[in-house]
């Protein structure tokens, strides 16, 4: 347990008709580079040849792939596909629109051999979040591969940014582990991520109650973390594994 406290399951005040795509986003994130290789290098030594990206958005993480990586992206936004693949000219990449949580894109899938699955920031806009991550384990088993995940943590930071952005929930390590064992995976890795990110998100979600993803004072604290915060904490959290973070990662393998 961490020291936010936890509360299981979708929150009371999780939304009933949530935003999709590029509206899930505040935008200075998209240009947040030290941010997201930050992120990356959390899941990188797990990431195989043949890749498939669940909730690809604008694309921040696939242009971190290996170059050498075969690599399909999915989403159910026509809209963030079309962005993602303008944004990632020069790779050749695959899309798919689909509904991961349908059990006919897993068993349509699960022919193709994926090694991995990134899913980044995706499976807290999901509502059937056990079908999702039970169709992800059917489309891996072919070939052992690898889930990798990283999605809000603690549900105690619940608060208007989280609905803004359509969040059903945020997950604690105990419960997103459970969950994963119990539809077929076994657990690589689980730690959290961004001390400092947490404390801002609950100063603004919960404090403040900020409900808009692109309120000026949002982009600029993302711009400002980007550039000065992440390159320190980057180093502090390689040395000692916070007990909280504003993120959760979690490695899974199927069985």
């Amino acid at each position: 347990m961490s020291s936010f406290g936890e509360r299981p399951g979708n929150l009371p005040n999780a939304p009933k008709c949530a935003p999709s795509g590029l509206e899930t986003m505040t935008h200075a994130l998209m240009h947040a580079s030290r941010y997201h290789s930050w992120m990356f290098s959390q899941i990188e030594d797990f990431v195989g040849k043949h890749v498939l990206e669940v909730g690809a958005g604008s694309g921040n993480l696939t242009r971190l792939l290996p170059a050498n990586a075969r690599v399909t992206a999915l989403d159910e936004s026509s809209t963030a596909l079309e962005f993602a693949a303008r944004r990632l000219e020069a790779r050749e990449i695959d899309t798919v629109i689909a509904d991961i949580a349908d059990p006919a894109t897993a068993a349509e899938l699960a022919t193709r051999e994926f090694d991995t699955i990134l899913c980044s920031n995706v499976l807290e806009h999901i509502e059937a979040e056990r079908s999702a991550i039970a169709n992800m384990c059917e489309i891996l088993r072919p070939t052992h591969g690898h889930l990798l995940l990283i999605v809000p943590a603690h549900s105690r930071l619940y608060g208007s940014l989280d609905e803004a952005a359509g969040h059903f929930r945020r997950y604690s390590r105990s419960d997103l582990s459970t969950l994963l064992k119990s539809t077929g995976f076994e657990i690589r890795r689980a730690r959290y991520v961004n001390a400092l990110g947490a404390i801002a998100w609950y100063v603004n979600g919960s404090i403040l109650r900020t409900d808009d993803l692109n309120a000026r004072s949002v982009n600029a604290q993302a711009r400002v973390f980007d550039r000065i915060a992440v390159p320190v904490l980057r180093w502090l959290e390689s040395v000692f594994r916070p007990p909280f973070g504003q993120s959760l990662v979690v490695v899974g393998q199927a069985t």
